[in-house]
């Protein structure tokens, strides 16, 4: 019985989820153990679609409490992040997780719920910012960008998306996509130096077209492609 409604259920979530994927995706946003994760939750991964079908995990009170603690600081995040970078595309585009899994957003907390992640401890907001002055410089020397997202992903939401544990949860990463694979290429090669000269610890080159710049994780590696 269970895998006949388990059978019947995944076309209708995984259509209810493309359809939602498109929504997100004309949003604008801009207003709004190390296992590493080889997949960027752009593509989210079967488990994550079953989880879906099965019921997602919620977050415990103290989780929620946490989420809603950084919210209160969304427009501190957002002033100190315009001011030292003056770039207000990309500031508001940090403060938001992954557009492509608000369904996965949704069923973690409530449709209700606002679809910013700021972390509540002050000291990790320097990592998005460096993030952001990454992009600028990667856009100014002429590679094109599509969207930077998901700085902090706390916990139950991470583990929903697929995500790897000693990384984005503590609000030391961002990832990046790019227009295309070339540009993505262009930009890894560049971040590649930025890494030699110490500006990031991590980098993560993922299957579509998004790169993991790991501004401050305690793990300084690269994985998925390795730095020239």
């Amino acid at each position: 019985m269970k895998k006949t409604a388990y059978l019947f259920l995944m076309p209708l979530i995984m259509f209810a989820w493309s359809c939602q994927r498109e929504q997100i995706n004309q949003l604008d946003i801009m207003n709004a153990t190390h296992s590493d994760h080889a997949q960027d939750d752009t593509e989210q991964s079967v488990d994550s679609v079953i989880s879906l079908a099965n019921g997602c995990k919620h977050p415990t009170q103290k989780q929620l409490d946490q989420v809603n603690q950084g919210l209160k600081k969304l427009n501190q995040f957002l002033s100190k992040c315009y001011s030292e970078t003056t770039s207000k595309k990309w500031c508001d585009q940090v403060a938001r997780p992954n557009p492509d899994s608000y369904s996965m957003f949704s069923c973690t907390y409530a449709a209700s719920q606002p679809h910013y992640f700021i972390h509540p401890d002050e000291s990790t907001w320097k990592y998005a910012v460096q993030a952001v002055k990454l992009v600028q410089e990667l856009e100014k020397s002429g590679t094109k960008i599509d969207i930077i997202y998901n700085w902090w992903r706390p916990e139950p939401y991470n583990v929903n998306v697929g995500g790897a544990a000693g990384r984005h949860p503590f609000g030391t990463s961002v990832d990046v996509r790019f227009v295309n694979k070339a540009e993505q290429n262009k930009a890894h090669k560049q971040l590649c130096a930025y890494r030699k000269q110490g500006r990031l610890r991590a980098l993560g080159y993922y299957p579509g077209t998004g790169l993991h710049l790991g501004v401050g994780d305690s793990n300084p590696n690269t994985w998925g492609k390795e730095c020239p």
